[in-house]
């Protein structure tokens, strides 16, 4: 299996990535030939990818530094996350959102008209993270929004113990096809595995991301070795699903730290071991890390579908229990914000009108397979759309309505709110609040600072 994510989370100290890893990754997205290699390289088709890895190294090394490297240069440093700029179809969709003509952009960012035409055309682009902020406060949307995709993260330091972790999480899922039970070895119980999940996904709901990435190899070794030793007998399908959860909890924590195409190959794992597990709800459910994930890849299109495929595969029943529901509520959710980054607002408003159907249904916001979904959750997700859409006023009266349900919420999720918050005040010109609801993430939270979406919106305060 090639290796398959981003930049491993270790650097030189003087932020360098080292020549093998550099090459090994070059390769990797070399191989993958997708839709983000694409967009590194500001191509509009496969059709114009480099031929060799060679190629591919010069034409990434071009894009970064604005020349070729020479033959046994040292490698460009990293780019941060605050160095990345948006296609320029982006800024004139937004141009025409805001009812803006090209001229009347051009004045408030105080460059030429035929500059922002030959942005939005492609035949220039955006030169530095600074004009990408200038271009964001124009057209009243904050940079995450202009760029149309979550942030990368930034390399994590060497001796970092969650850039360890998060080796130790890729080397594994690299090798585990070839795992098996040894002969004579005694297979982890399905309880102790069990207990494992819950303390693993404890963690995740508390935003522990460093005690969770250092618990997740050994559970995960433990739920494949279970699989294989019981896979064919009796508890067989109990095993694939609790190998499904523990790697469904490894995707979720991935896609939070930013391995978006390690988080990817994990949720494809975790719904296949779904389906050996006889489960339809939990396939759907584990449908959903799959989603979020392309969607966080930029990959709209394919979210929205998976989310829909996996909300019309589950069984049809006139009294769903609450297990249905939350599954249901959870993609319905998930699809509307994949139809937000497609401004669809004709599919968010049907969505969001089925997910408050759903949510009628409940109670209370009820948790199943690890997840919680309700009407408070359903309002979050209403701000985050809204954001999405660059309406960050509507976000915040959102959450003026929620402010005395917040604190139930599970941690990551209570953090991740005041992300979002932070993301409505910069769209509003808030930066002082922006900063607020910033630390507030972070007093909730202290882990979510490694969150890209975080490192992103720190970068565009500082420099507001």
């Amino acid at each position: 299996m090639p290796p398959t994510g981003g930049v491993p989370g270790t650097t030189e100290p003087d932020d360098r990535i080292e020549r093998p890893t550099l090459l090994a990754e070059a390769v990797t997205l070399w191989e993958l030939h997708d839709e983000l290699t694409l967009h590194v390289l500001g191509l509009d088709s496969e059709d114009e990818f480099p031929a060799t890895v060679h190629d591919f190294v010069q034409a990434v090394a071009e894009r970064l530094t604005g020349s070729a490297a020479a033959p046994g240069a040292d490698p460009a440093p990293a780019r941060p996350v605050c160095e990345e700029v948006p296609d320029g179809r982006r800024v004139a969709f937004w141009r025409r959102r805001r009812g803006l003509t090209r001229q009347e952009l051009a004045r408030r960012v105080g460059r030429s008209d035929a500059w922002v035409a030959a942005v939005e055309e492609g035949l220039d682009r955006v030169p530095s993270a600074a004009c990408a902020r200038e271009l964001a406060a124009a057209l009243q949307i904050d940079v995450p929004l202009l760029m149309g995709r979550d942030p990368h993260p930034q390399p994590l330091p060497t001796g970092d113990p969650v850039g360890d972790n998060l080796e130790r999480i890729r080397e594994f899922l690299e090798r585990c096809d070839a795992l098996g039970p040894a002969p004579d070895t005694v297979a982890p119980s399905l309880a102790a595995i069990a207990v494992g999940l819950r303390d693993a996904w404890r963690c995740y709901r508390q935003a522990e991301y460093g005690s969770l990435t250092g618990a997740l190899p050994r559970l995960l070794q433990d739920a494949v070795v279970s699989d294989g030793a019981r896979a064919g007998g009796p508890d067989g399908p109990e095993a694939a699903r609790l190998l499904s959860q523990a790697y469904q909890v490894t995707a979720a924590v991935l896609r939070k730290l930013g391995e978006y195409q390690l988080s990817w190959l994990t949720a494809d794992r975790a719904i296949e071991a779904a389906g050996r597990g006889r489960d339809p709800l939990l396939t759907a459910a584990a449908s959903r890390f799959a989603a979020a994930t392309m969607l966080a890849m930029g990959r709209t299109t394919p979210a929205l579908n998976l989310s829909m495929t996996a909300t019309t595969s589950l069984p049809t029943q006139q009294r769903p229990h609450h297990t249905q529901l939350v599954v249901e509520g959870t993609l319905l959710l998930q699809g509307a914000a994949a139809a937000a980054r497609m401004a669809d607002t004709v599919t968010i408003g049907t969505l969001l009108a089925s997910a408050d159907s759903v949510a009628a249904r409940l109670e209370q916001d009820t948790g199943r397979y690890w997840t919680r979904f309700g009407r408070t959750v359903t309002e979050l997700s209403r701000a985050s759309i809204a954001v999405e859409l660059g309406d960050g006023a509507e976000a915040i009266t959102i959450h003026r309505r929620l402010q005395q349900a917040l604190p139930s919420l599970p941690r990551e999720q209570h953090a991740g709110h005041y992300l979002t918050l932070a993301r409505a005040y910069l769209q509003t010109g808030a930066t002082e609040e922006a900063a607020e609801a910033l630390a507030t993430s972070t007093r909730l939270a202290p882990a979510e600072r490694r969150n890209p979406l975080h490192q992103a919106l720190r970068h565009q305060i500082q420099a507001a």
